[in-house]
């Protein structure tokens, strides 16, 4: 959901604006302004992700919006002049709409918007995952869930479980899809708390509650979550398995 201000003087500008955004479920409305310092002040109090920017506005113009922000939204900027096009798109704007704007040229500001703001969350969300993860082992593994980066503590991991193209890190009650292969994860694991049991499953050595023995004579992990979680121990990871147990 992209949380947005509109930043526009004229009343049926505003109006038009308005109602057509609206009709856009990934964009929620926050908050309007009809001046130059209202807008200002508001961008800094709501934090929005876009701001749809009027150039001509009483008190200040959207150009001096800007340079009174300190919070930074993406900016469309909507004129009935197309001279300013280039100090707009110099100003790093999203987009520059000329009055009147179609409804399929408004969708498209907003198509650009969110197109960058997941250029932005994939650059957002590397960076924390080389900032959290220390150079030896890793502790805390990033999950993205809806618009959401989670933080899972090692002590939270259960297993990981490899499934189609994905690799699934399971926790109490819950699955989340990583970016990490089982082989990376092999490789970043600490091997004293973590072992591969299965061509598809690394499991927390500290979550295994206890081991049975299945159909002719294979082995059973059991963890010791709710519902005590049952995995199979592939028969080439017996050994290295049974000496982690040791």
């Amino acid at each position: 959901m992209i949380r947005t201000v509109l930043a526009e003087d004229e009343p049926h500008s505003l109006e038009r604006l308005r109602g057509v955004l609206a009709a856009r479920p990934d964009l929620e409305i926050v908050g309007e302004a009809t001046d130059g310092p209202s807008a200002a002040a508001l961008v800094e109090a709501l934090h929005p992700d876009l701001l749809f920017l009027d150039i001509h506005m009483p008190g200040c113009d959207g150009f001096e919006v800007l340079s009174r922000l300190e919070h930074r939204p993406m900016v469309v900027f909507v004129t009935a002049y197309d001279e300013y096009a280039l100090k707009a798109f110099d100003a790093n704007a999203v987009d520059y709409l000329l009055k009147p704007s179609s409804r399929k040229r408004i969708f498209e500001a907003v198509d650009r918007a969110l197109a960058r703001r997941k250029t932005m969350d994939g650059h957002l969300f590397e960076t924390l995952k080389a900032a959290l993860a220390p150079q030896s082992h890793l502790r805390r593994f990033l999950v993205k869930v809806g618009d959401e980066i989670l933080v899972i503590p090692e002590a939270e991991v259960l297993c990981f479980q490899a499934e189609d193209k994905y690799v699934n890190l399971l926790t109490e009650g819950r699955s989340f899809i990583t970016d990490f292969t089982l082989k990376e994860l092999e490789q970043r694991l600490d091997p004293e708390r973590f072992v591969r049991i299965h061509k598809s499953t690394i499991i927390a050595l500290h979550r295994v509650s206890r081991i049975s023995k299945w159909f002719q004579g294979e082995q059973i992990v059991v963890l010791d979550d709710k519902v005590g979680t049952r995995l199979k121990v592939g028969r080439s990871y017996v050994e290295n398995f049974r000496n982690r147990m040791g």
